[in-house]
């Protein structure tokens, strides 16, 4: 995309010498104005796609998410419990492909995109009407939260008794009933109604 956006840059500038009193050229100016429409515009249908790119991409994540999550609950039901609360970030550690962080200053960015581009999350994510800034960095905290809803949709439609984010971390805590017997959150509070 940055290409094509020095190339509408450009264009616009000789836009605006000629709307300054500059002499004609072989261009008119009005014609002139529709082909920086025309290359904008160009450049937004690219942006969409590597919207899409990273899209598709992040289903897969998510997907891998999922896995490593439904991983851990079965853990967890081997040791005879009934629920857990599961980290999406520490999830985010395990899963290949996903973006790495570093510590920056005080707050973590995302290092590394593997074989992705950051500027396709940012059109996903930020919408594709503003071109992305080559080196602007993304807050690993904002690239989670990005994910996040989608990651607990996709959690919840697992079947569990009750499924949710624990507010204010990236923990997704979820419970089941044991076959044949009550929940322990159930019981404690079938326990405290009766007290």
């Amino acid at each position: 995309p940055a290409p094509r956006s020095q190339q509408t840059r450009r264009a616009r500038r000789g836009a605006a010498r000629r709307s300054a009193g500059d002499p004609p050229t072989s261009m008119s100016f009005a014609k002139e104005l529709t082909q920086i429409v025309r290359q904008a515009r160009k450049e937004e249908v690219e942006r969409k796609r590597c919207a899409q790119k990273w899209q598709d991409h992040e289903a897969k994540l998510l997907a891998a998410a999922v896995e490593a999550f439904k991983s851990r609950c079965m853990r967890a039901a081997g040791e005879e419990k009934c629920e857990t609360a599961i980290s999406f970030e520490v999830l985010s550690r395990e899963i290949p492909g996903f973006p790495t962080r570093k510590m920056s200053g005080s707050a973590h960015t995302v290092d590394s995109w593997g074989e992705f581009h950051p500027a396709w999350w940012f059109y996903a994510h930020r919408g594709t009407a503003v071109e992305w800034t080559p080196r602007a960095p993304v807050m690993f905290a904002e690239l989670l939260e990005s994910m996040m809803a989608t990651f607990v949709e996709r959690v919840h439609g697992l079947g569990f008794q009750e499924c949710a984010r624990i507010p204010g971390s990236w923990k997704v805590s979820a419970s089941w009933q044991p076959t044949g017997g009550e929940s322990s959150a159930k019981r404690a509070r079938t326990e405290a109604a009766g007290a």
